[in-house]
């Protein structure tokens, strides 16, 4: 007997489903990259679709000034993540004008697309 699959896919911006941690900002040949995992929380449902992801990087340039950036990725990666599991992920945000970030924080909505049950 095969494993039953689920339905529908549904549409989420909860956080308590998948959560994001930023580990490292950087600038690579004038564009801004950023490192991070997605965290699947639940046991029972998998993450198909990343479908949208703002950042906004707070920073202290070479200056010392602090400035803030807010875009979207330049591609959005494939995003499938299975129930309890995570996935690393490195962001390219375009072009940037600064040479250099250092002292960052970052906030960030996204929405995602999940299957209730399934099992890949």
């Amino acid at each position: 007997m095969c494993p039953a699959l689920a339905g529908a896919s549904e549409l989420s911006s909860d956080k308590m489903i998948l959560d994001w941690t930023t580990s490292k900002v950087w600038v690579n040949g004038g564009e801004l990259c950023v490192t991070g995992t997605f965290v699947n929380k639940r046991s029972d449902l998998t993450i198909t679709k990343l479908n949208d992801f703002i950042m906004r990087v707070t920073y202290t340039d070479k200056n010392g000034e602090q400035k803030q950036f807010t875009g979207r990725p330049v591609k959005f990666p494939l995003c499938k993540i299975p129930a309890r599991g995570s996935r690393d992920l490195n962001l390219n945000f375009g072009k940037f004008a600064d040479e250099t970030v250092s002292n960052w924080v970052t906030a960030q909505t996204y929405t995602f697309t999940y299957i209730n049950g399934a099992r890949f």
